[in-house]
C-alpha cells in the first residue's frame, strides 16, 4: 500500500458542493503565481493574511470594551471566533472552507485602535479627502502597504477574496449579483458572532445584569433552553450557557434557512448561486430577534457610561493626534511618509492612525502631544 499525497482539486471535487467555489474556478492573482497541489490559492491567502503585521496588530486593538477589564475580545479574537462558527456552517453546507477561512480572516484586518469610536473620530478627520471606512482600508493594506515580496506591492491575493472584501466595503454597490455564498457565510458568521460575545463581555464585565437581558425575546429563549437541560445554574456557569446557547440557537436557525432556500432555488454553480437572492440568511423570526437584541446592546451597553467616557476621551485623543502629524510629518512612519506624495499628507496621516494599536496609539499620543502636565512646586 502506497499512501500519497491529496491534491486539493480532488479533495475539492470530492467534498465540495456544485454551488461552492472551487478553486480551479478563481480568476487568479494580479501577479501570476506558480501553483502548489497541496496548497490551495485559498490556503495561501489565508496564511498571507495570518502572517501578516497587520492582522498581528488585531490582538491589541479595542472590539468594543477597553479599560474595563482584560477578559473582553479584541478585534483578533473576534476574528478566531468568526473564523471558527463561518467555517462550521461551510463546512455543514459544502462551501469552500479555505476561501470562508481567508476571508473570515480578512474581514476586520481595516480596524483602527479603539473601536468603532476611533474609526468615527478618523472619519471625522478625514472628511475633506473622503472619510475613512476600515473596510476599504482593509484593502489597501492587503494590496498596498503590508509587504510579501519585492516583486509587488501587497500580498498579491487571489480576485475572489478581495472581491469579498470589496462587497463589505459598499454594499450599495451589489445590483443584481450577490456575493459568492462563502462571502455570505462570513457575513452571517460576523453578525451572530457578534451579538453574542458582545453579549457575553457585557454581562462579565457588570454592564448589564441577567435581569435586564432577560426582557429580551431572544435571551428569554437561551435562558429557557439552559433551564430545561441543568435547571438552575450559578451566574458564572449561566453566562457560559448563555454565550453558547446565543451562538447554538443562530447558527441551527442559519442553516435550516439556508438549506430551505438552497433546495428551493438549487443552484448548480457559484455563478447561479450569485444570481439567486440572499442564500445564506437566518429566518425572518430570528432576525427580528436579533434585530432586538441589537437595539438592547446599543442602549444598555455601546452606550453606556463607561463606554461613553471611554469614546470621549479616545476621540479627542485621535484628533489632536491628526492635528499634531499633520504639523510633524517626519514622525510618519518611513514606509507611509513615502506615499505622501501620491497619497495627500491628510490621507496619509489617517491611515497611519488607523495602522496603530491601542498600546502604540496612546504611547504615541503621550510621547508627542499630550498637552503638558503641571509641575509640582
Amino acid at each position: 500500500m502506497r499512501i500519497d499525497l491529496c491534491p486539493y482539486a480532488e479533495r475539492e471535487t470530492q467534498l465540495l458542493a456544485p454551488y461552492a467555489l472551487k478553486s480551479g474556478q478563481s480568476h487568479g492573482r494580479v501577479v501570476p503565481e506558480a501553483d502548489q497541489s497541496y496548497r490551495s490559492p485559498f490556503q495561501r491567502d489565508r496564511d498571507r493574511i495570518v502572517h501578516s503585521s497587520a492582522y498581528r496588530r488585531l490582538s491589541d486593538k479595542t472590539q468594543v470594551f477597553t479599560g474595563l477589564g482584560d477578559y473582553h475580545r479584541t478585534r483578533l479574537t473576534h476574528t478566531i471566533e468568526v473564523v471558527s462558527i463561518a467555517r462550521t456552517i461551510g463546512r455543514a453546507l459544502r462551501l469552500n472552507e479555505d476561501l470562508i477561512e481567508a476571508l473570515a480572516h480578512l474581514h476586520d484586518i481595516g480596524h483602527p485602535p479603539y473601536g468603532h469610536a476611533g474609526e468615527d473620530a478618523i472619519a471625522e478627520c478625514m472628511c475633506d479627502v473622503g472619510g475613512f471606512s476600515h473596510n476599504q482600508f482593509g484593502l489597501i493594506l492587503v494590496q498596498n502597504l503590508e509587504t510579501r515580496c519585492p516583486e509587488y506591492e501587497g500580498l498579491n491575493l487571489t480576485y475572489e477574496v478581495l472581491e469579498g472584501q470589496i462587497t463589505r466595503v459598499d454594499k450599495r454597490q451589489m445590483t443584481f449579483l450577490q456575493p459568492l455564498l462563502e462571502a455570505q457565510t462570513v457575513e452571517a458568521a460576523d453578525s451572530m458572532t457578534y451579538d453574542a460575545h458582545d453579549t457575553d463581555d457585557a454581562l462579565k464585565l457588570g454592564l448589564v445584569s441577567i435581569e435586564q437581558l432577560a426582557e429580551v425575546p431572544l435571551i428569554q429563549e437561551c435562558l429557557a433552553r439552559i433551564e430545561n437541560r441543568w435547571g438552575k445554574l450559578d451566574p458564572r456557569h449561566l453566562r457560559k450557557a448563555l454565550a453558547h446557547q446565543l451562538v447554538d440557537i443562530q447558527v441551527r436557525d442559519l442553516l435550516d434557512c439556508s438549506l430551505a432556500k438552497l433546495n428551493q432555488h438549487l443552484p448548480t454553480s457559484p455563478e447561479q448561486a450569485e444570481a439567486c437572492p440572499a442564500l445564506i440568511l437566518p429566518s425572518e423570526a430570528l432576525s427580528e430577534k436579533k434585530r432586538e437584541l441589537e437595539r438592547f446592546l446599543f442602549t444598555q451597553v455601546y452606550r453606556h457610561p463607561e463606554i461613553i467616557r471611554f469614546r470621549d476621551r479616545v476621540q479627542g485623543q485621535l484628533k489632536r493626534m491628526f492635528e499634531g502629524y499633520l504639523g510633524r510629518p517626519e514622525l510618519i512612519r518611513e514606509k507611509l511618509q513615502a506615499r505622501i506624495d501620491s497619497w495627500g499628507l491628510p490621507r496619509v496621516v489617517g491611515y497611519y492612525l488607523a495602522t496603530m494599536t491601542d498600546t502604540f496609539c496612546s504611547e504615541e499620543y503621550e510621547r508627542h502631544f499630550a498637552p503638558a502636565r503641571p509641575t509640582d512646586p
